[in-house]
């Protein structure tokens, strides 16, 4: 199960930085040209939010089934300096498990808000930070935490 759920967790990335950077831009020009919200924005906005979700699903198996965070959890006292192990074994879920919460919450709020101008507002600027922070916890190849591939092969 683990080696078929890493490829497609490094794949799900992009289909959540796709449908996050969608709505962020959608709700953006909402917001500064004070259009009405559409049907669109909020299916936009409910993707985004489902995909992530399903996304960190996957990343919570895999965090119990991958042996680097198996490793990490059993070693901690020994590991906690290694910056590989610590990011995969605290960092990069701590993070993204908060980037998920803010999605959800600027996704809830956004429905409730009583004008467009306030849902657009409101989702941008919860799908902005949720943004900074996913893109900080992925391990990009460049990434001075960890670095894994733009795309894992099966």
């Amino acid at each position: 199960m683990y080696n078929i759920l890493l490829p497609v967790h490094s794949y799900l990335r992009w289909l959540v930085l796709l449908t996050l950077i969608g709505t962020l831009l959608a709700a953006l020009h909402g917001w500064l040209t004070n259009r009405p919200y559409s049907k669109v924005d909020g299916a936009l906005r409910s993707a985004a939010t489902s995909i992530a979700h399903l996304q960190l699903l996957i990343g919570f198996v895999l965090y119990f089934k991958s042996p680097i965070t198996s490793y990490f959890r059993a070693n901690f006292s020994a590991v906690a300096g290694s910056l590989e192990f610590s990011f995969f074994g605290l960092i990069h879920i701590s993070l993204m498990l908060l980037a998920v919460v803010v999605l959800t919450l600027g996704s809830s709020f956004g429905r409730r808000a009583e004008t467009a101008l306030a849902k657009h507002r409101t989702v941008a600027l919860y799908f902005l930070a949720a943004l900074i922070v996913i893109l900080i916890a992925i391990p990009w190849p460049f990434s001075p935490l960890a670095q894994r591939p733009y795309f894992r092969t099966f």
